[in-house]
């Protein structure tokens, strides 16, 4: 979660919003923050096998997070790709 905070952040600073008021950028952070785990958890479910699905329903109810990273390693071998290619296109649509 870490890294997807600090990609906001260089988002919002490549926009050039970091002369803001800081209540605007603490919004405008937590609503980018939304719509990148939003795209990045829409990747996640659209790559998964549909009998994967229910499986991963229940470790999103009750794994930790390692566990859930783990179960969507184990179950997607590219990911790390694959979000780094999601948040490039959001980049690009944000910077556009």
């Amino acid at each position: 979660m870490k890294n997807i905070e600090e990609f906001v952040d260089k988002l919002i600073e490549d926009k050039k919003f970091n002369e803001q008021d800081s209540d605007v950028i603490a919004q405008m952070k937590n609503d980018l923050l939304e719509r990148v785990e939003n795209r990045i958890n829409a990747m996640i479910i659209s790559k998964l096998d549909p009998e994967k699905l229910v499986e991963f329903e229940k470790v999103l109810d009750s794994g930790s997070e390692e566990e859930i990273q783990n179960f969507v390693k184990n179950n997607i071998p590219d990911i790390d790709e694959r979000v780094a290619a999601e948040l490039l296109t959001f980049k690009n649509i944000y910077l556009g």
